[in-house]
């Protein structure tokens, strides 16, 4: 955004363009659309019909999938501007659609232009389906309508034009028995809550320790089963649990007594679980890392160094960087930066991965000295919230950057760009 603030698009159009037709975002259900922000790089450009063009031919084949859901977004901002291209693109994909089938791709955005009609014309639709088979399921209206129309208010336009038309008639009662299902279940819902005690109980009468020593030779038995029971056990129970992993040989049985642990804290580094720490089983041994990483002991410091150091650290490995996070010296920032800077990064995954677990790091220690970390977080990891957290770390070190701190004003990020805004 910046180059193009300062030098147009001429010699980056095609790679904005791909930008627009491919979602950038590692998860955009988490890191929210970035549509607006890409939008925002080429509305009113010299470049706009070339993207206008491009992106209108992709509408009829996208799918309901982030790709798809990106296009139809970017379509919609472009509709709410006057593009009609745009605006009639997404009106022949919406109602091509076989109403019969349980989501239609791309109501909220035609609705979002077309208001209450596009509405109707759908409950009117949909209500047809019913009428011609009464299993069917249909949109939820909820999820048909755009933000910008409030939803007790199309409800309340759809009931007074259901008495005229039996089609939309049959929409509106399929939708208020299944929100009142929803209610039913919100009130179900808090009676569980109320009722975690009683649970809790039954539960552990249900898996007492013989029976969860029991299971751990059981290949069928759930991680849920160990972790809920840890989670619940009394001290006793736990310090049975750790005298059968001192004697515990098997792999599989050794990393479900572990996830008793998950949740339980240990009150010292018990050495059986610091002899697992180094098993030859990756899962026995990720297991181990994670119940010992919540703990701080010499030994762990030492681990964690070792463990950077490996030439076989990587990404798979990033998890290991926890044990840092109660066991950091002054000086192993040196050796995680260095873990960190020799790993390849061109898998998103991969980046994330390690950037996820860098991040945490950086949060958990809380040291000036981790500003190259988090810093390599916000040059590497793909994922945007990741790249908030080392920028707000970096703030609350007083070591952000002036060339970065410029930069995340114009971040795809809603949030860093709000952040920034708020700093003079």
């Amino acid at each position: 955004m910046m180059h193009l603030r300062d030098h147009g698009m001429d010699d980056v159009e095609d790679l904005v363009l791909a930008a627009c037709l491919a979602e950038q975002c590692l998860d955009s259900q988490c890191e929210g659309s970035r549509a607006p922000w890409m939008y925002s790089l080429f509305k009113g450009a010299p470049a706009y019909p070339r993207f206008a063009d491009a992106i209108v031919a992709a509408i009829p084949h996208s799918l309901r999938d982030t790709d798809g859901d990106h296009l139809r977004a970017l379509a919609g901002l472009m509709a709410r501007d006057g593009d009609a291209q745009a605006a009639d693109a997404l009106r022949s994909f919406v109602w091509s659609q076989d109403f019969s089938g349980l989501y239609i791709i791309g109501a909220s955005e035609l609705t979002a232009i077309d208001g209450m009609p596009a509405v109707v014309e759908m409950a009117r639709r949909l209500g047809t389906v019913i009428r011609q088979d009464a299993d069917a399921c249909v949109e939820m209206l909820g999820l048909l309508i755009d933000k910008a129309l409030v939803f007790d208010t199309v409800m309340s336009q759809l009931s007074g034009l259901a008495a005229g038309d039996e089609a939309i008639a049959a929409y509106v009662a399929e939708q208020e028995r299944d929100y009142a299902r929803f209610a039913r279940y919100d009130n179900a819902h808090a009676a569980r809550a109320a009722g975690a005690q009683i649970r809790a109980r039954r539960f552990m009468r249900n898996n007492p320790i013989e029976a969860i020593l029991a299971a751990a030779s059981c290949k069928s038995s759930q991680q849920y089963q160990f972790r809920k029971f840890g989670a619940l056990a009394c001290q006793d129970d736990l310090d049975r649990v750790l005298e059968r992993l001192r004697v515990e040989r098997d792999p599989d049985a050794c990393e479900k007594l572990l996830n008793v642990f998950y949740r339980a804290e240990l009150t010292h580094l018990d050495d059986r679980i610091w002899e697992l720490a180094s098993h030859s089983e990756r899962g026995v041994r990720d297991a181990a890392e994670v119940v010992i990483s919540r703990l701080s002991d010499p030994r762990l410091r030492e681990l964690a160094r070792q463990r950077v150091c490996d030439p076989a650290f990587s990404s798979e490995s990033a998890g290991e960087l926890a044990l840092f996070d109660r066991n950091y010296g002054p000086g192993d920032e040196t050796l995680i930066l260095a873990a960190l800077e020799r790993q390849p990064v061109d898998d998103d995954a991969e980046a994330y991965d390690l950037g996820y677990s860098a991040v945490q790091l950086c949060t958990e220690a809380r040291s000036p000295v981790l500003a190259g970390v988090a810093l390599w977080v916000y040059r590497t990891c793909p994922c945007t919230i990741c790249r908030l957290h080392a920028v707000e770390m970096l703030l609350e070190w007083d070591c952000l950057p002036a060339h970065i701190a410029a930069e995340c004003r114009y971040d795809a990020s809603d949030q860093l760009r709000a952040l920034m805004h708020k700093i003079p």
